[in-house]
């Protein structure tokens, strides 16, 4: 497509301020751990449904199509009731992969059809999608764990209407590039991971041991440094959560449900009980003095280092990566900052967590301070 293709998008499908959402990839049945009973997932959908969430989100990927499955049979009945999202994988066939999706989910069309991530002939399969919107096969099209710099290109290759992405309390890099630019071209902005896959559910005192088909062992923040970090917050968080009357996760949630530009957060589930406690959220929003403490406790955590002489000196010799965030370790800048503007130069794109993890190694290393 052309450049101003975005401006005929389809129908408006989202709402005009941000909603609690049913991120599904936890029904799948795989990756988080051993699998709940089929009856507690079908019925932690059911209680989304009937609590009035609306918006549900999946994948072909998530438990091989079981959570596409398990939707299919909750939601059949209220599908003019619903909106679903699924994905495309960023290697596979478009056109096959979404009618797959659609036997499963037991509907001829889906609201929204994301590229799940980018890779080599992304454009081409994002202006597919399109072909299938126009099809009817899907009402809008979307992209997911893109750059802002990639997001900038899709947006002159096809109608995109919305963005999915990591956010969370921790996890920040949205707001310094993709936010923005979401907010400026008028896309939704979906949240995903609001917490931190578990960690902002408070039950992990001491850095945890996964089974190794759950996908939490490959995430940096359950372990080392950052682990200690974020059990800092979390303390501070329990106990402003404590004071409010609700749960950890709720404040995670109500914290995001405030977040400028962000449309729908993702909130996953495997039982109804699950489903009570998050909905929590929505009952009132974050009030400033809470907003504060939460920056307050962030920042005193957080703080990245500042490179020492040494460092500048050795980093001569390495990598154009390793040299940019020695080049920009003053003790004030963010890592989000930092890996979003690595990232304008259109290169391999960066994020925080790998800023995070240099920096730590360098003060272990004694070349920073």
């Amino acid at each position: 497509m052309h450049t101003g293709a975005r401006e005929h998008s389809g129908p408006l499908l989202f709402p005009g301020s941000a909603v609690l959402g049913f991120g599904a990839w936890g029904i799948g049945g795989s990756g988080w751990g051993a699998a709940t009973e089929e009856t507690e997932r079908l019925a932690a959908i059911a209680a989304a449904r009937e609590r009035g969430v609306v918006w549900f989100d999946t994948a072909p990927t998530y438990g091989e199509g079981e959570s596409e499955r398990l939707l299919g049979r909750a939601l059949g009945p209220h599908r003019s009731k619903v909106r679903i999202a699924t994905k495309v994988g960023p290697r596979d066939d478009p056109r096959a992969s979404l009618e797959q999706s659609l036997q499963r989910l037991r509907t001829d069309y889906v609201d929204l059809v994301q590229l799940h991530e980018i890779a080599a002939g992304w454009e081409s399969r994002l202006e597919t999608l399109h072909r299938l919107q126009q099809a009817g096969k899907a009402r809008a099209i979307g992209l997911c764990n893109a750059s802002h710099v990639e997001l900038s290109r899709a947006l002159r290759v096809a109608p995109v209407a919305a963005y999915q992405g990591p956010f969370n309390l921790f996890d920040r890099d949205v707001e310094e590039r993709l936010l923005p630019l979401c907010r400026d071209h008028g896309l939704a902005f979906l949240a995903y991971r609001p917490l931190a896959s578990g960690l902002l559910g408070g039950g992990f005192s001491e850095s945890p041991h996964f089974p190794d088909n759950d996908h939490r062992t490959k995430l940096y923040w359950f372990r080392d440094a950052e682990f200690a970090r974020r059990r800092l917050v979390i303390d501070k968080l329990t106990e402003l959560a404590t004071g409010l009357q609700i749960s950890l996760p709720a404040l995670a949630l109500r914290w995001l449900l405030s977040r400028t530009g962000v449309t729908i957060v993702l909130a996953g589930a495997r039982r109804a009980a699950h489903v009570t406690d998050s909905l929590t959220a929505a009952d009132a929003p974050l009030d400033d003095d809470t907003g504060r403490e939460i920056e307050t406790a962030m920042r005193a955590a957080f703080r990245l280092p500042a490179a020492t002489t040494a460092a500048t000196q050795e980093a001569r010799s390495w990598g154009p990566r390793e040299r940019f965030i020695v080049e920009h370790l003053d003790g004030r800048a963010t890592p989000e900052a930092i890996a979003a503007a690595w990232t304008d130069r259109g290169e391999q794109p960066m994020v925080a967590a790998q800023v995070k993890v240099f920096a730590d190694q360098l003060l272990a290393s004694g070349l920073a301070e």
